[in-house]
């Protein structure tokens, strides 16, 4: 089922009930349950927000979204009247107010309009990690580790790629921590706006207590960057019940 985000400390929910029928609602009341409910939910495609024009908090959370989750529609409904100067400050993509007699018509059909966009089943980050990757367990080559997430990571490199499928061992370096799997090449790709030159690997054999770790360390990542798109996320430190998980080590 599709997921709304509802952020809203007056709006009641029951005068815009008819227009999100058919809609899981994720009722939330504050920057930080917004930020965690876009990074951990699946299939939400829309959040529809209800704060004064001042609240600096809900603009800055609002142009971190536009920023790394473009794809998620925001409505904006304001208690006032909105200009044109208001609406600039909050980048939505549909302004309208709690007075509007066509509130519900207009939320059907802005719902309406938004296509269900499958994301990736495991989210992804660029910390500045350190790896390498050895394909016969003596020999090892140094790479900068870019798009971890639980599957996989993509590794820089500038001169051709190991063969797609071959299969090796890739180790990557955390604060405190290491991270061994076996992995398997996939496609080489050439530089972009996003990544440089490298191809990307898939981990195989990660047990399910690895992949929780790997995802829930990204998502925390992705939240922070939500709410304080000023800072950089430290690459994260381990405590010591999840070096105990298989393929974790202390440095």
């Amino acid at each position: 089922m599709k997921r709304v985000i509802v952020y809203t400390d007056t709006l009641e929910i029951e005068k815009i009930a008819p227009a999100i029928q058919g809609y899981e609602i994720l009722r939330t009341t504050s920057p930080a349950e917004a930020a965690r409910s876009i990074v951990e939910r699946s299939r939400v495609v829309a959040l529809l927000i209800q704060c004064e024009a001042g609240d600096e908090e809900m603009r800055e959370l609002l142009r971190s979204i536009k920023g790394s989750f473009p794809m998620l529609k925001i409505c904006w409904i304001s208690e006032d009247p909105i200009d044109r100067q208001k609406a600039e400050r909050f980048p939505a993509d549909l302004h309208i107010t709690a007075a509007d007699s066509h509130l519900t018509e207009q939320l059907k059909t802005f719902l309406s309009g938004i296509a269900t966009i499958d994301r990736r089943e495991y989210l992804r980050f660029d910390w500045p990690l350190r790896g390498s990757l050895s394909f016969d367990d003596r020999s090892w080559k140094s790479h900068n580790i870019w798009a971890l997430s639980a599957e996989g990571a993509f590794l820089e490199s500038k001169v051709s790629a190991p063969a797609q499928g071959e299969r090796g061992t890739l180790r990557i370096s955390f604060h405190n921590s290491r991270l061994t799997t076996a992995c398997e090449v996939l496609d080489r790709r050439s530089p972009s706006s996003r990544l440089p030159a490298g191809f990307a690997v898939r981990f195989s054999r990660l047990n399910e207590q690895s992949i929780r770790l790997i995802d829930g360390i990204i998502q925390d990542a992705l939240v922070q960057t939500l709410l304080e798109p000023e800072s950089e996320p430290e690459i994260p430190s381990l405590d010591d019940g999840d070096l105990s998980i298989p393929g974790f080590e202390s440095l």
